[in-house]
């Protein structure tokens, strides 16, 4: 993958974050062809599921492996061995693909820290030696403590990661500060430049696409979107809306044929049961 200074990336996960909507279930060819569809328009990166917890999405990853042939296609993973090694079988047939780890950064009084980042260390080295694409999510970045959570990023990057997730995971930001968040990020953790730096929003408050932007112009440089923004809750960023936000207020540019999202959000909405978006 080719990257310039002005180029963002976009990261596709409908078939994942869109099966977490209460009555929503794609059967396989409606995810092949959703796949299919996203590589069309552009989108570098498809996640696909959670192949760690869920033995069907591991069976469906592999057989969607088989029909995709450039984008990178990229399965979940707790910072748990077993969780890795079930996402390497499902992208073993992909020609690209990505093994995308997370860890809880927010954490209980009674974790100690130490151990977290150890489980980080440990975990994202082991996914580097089956796959040189590796990226690590810090899930509820937004309510952590600011140092332990540049500590567990430095820790990412110095075993391998090389894509950082930064997600506001319950939508509670608004732009100002995750533009301060993404401030801190870049000015404490060393080596951020050996990685990309990537967002993930939800829209509970009608802040994604916005916080997106915000993040854009901080230094991030790949998105995470779903078609429509389907999602939980109330939604995760709308790809065709934060395309409009990206030409409308930025100088960045995507891969991104957008004549073609009208397309794709049809065939989405016919595998969808009414009342749903």
């Amino acid at each position: 993958m080719v990257l310039t200074h002005d180029r963002v990336i976009v990261f596709d996960t409908t078939l994942r974050e869109g099966e977490l909507v209460p009555g929503i279930r794609f059967d396989l060819p409606q995810k092949i062809e959703i796949a299919r569809q996203l590589e069309r328009v552009g989108v570098e990166i498809i996640e696909v599921g959670y192949p760690g917890k869920s033995e069907k999405d591991l069976s469906e990853m592999v057989q969607i492996s088989q029909q995709i042939d450039r984008a990178i296609l990229c399965g979940l993973a707790r910072t748990e061995s077993s969780e890795i090694l079930k996402v390497v079988r499902a992208i073993k047939a992909a020609p690209r693909g990505r093994i995308h780890l997370y860890s809880n950064v927010r954490l209980p009084p009674q974790l100690h820290p130490e151990i977290v980042l150890g489980e980080i260390e440990t975990h994202v080295r082991l996914a580097r030696t089956y796959c040189d694409d590796v990226q690590w999510s810090a899930f509820d970045a937004t309510r952590s403590d600011r140092q332990f959570l540049c500590r567990a990023i430095s820790i990412a990057i110095e075993n391998g990661a090389t894509t950082i997730g930064i997600p506001d995971s319950l939508g509670v930001a608004l732009p100002d500060e995750f533009s301060s968040l993404i401030q801190i990020i870049l000015e404490l953790v060393p080596h951020l430049d050996r990685a990309i730096l990537s967002v993930h929003c939800h829209d509970d408050r009608h802040c994604a696409a916005d916080n997106t932007i915000a993040a854009l112009n901080c230094g991030a440089r790949q998105i995470e979107c779903t078609i429509d923004g389907l999602g939980p809750r109330k939604g995760n960023t709308d790809l065709a809306r934060i395309l409009r936000a990206i030409a409308d207020r930025t100088q960045l540019k995507t891969s991104i044929r957008t004549q073609l999202l009208p397309e794709l959000s049809a065939y989405l909405h016919q595998t969808l049961p009414q009342n749903i978006l």
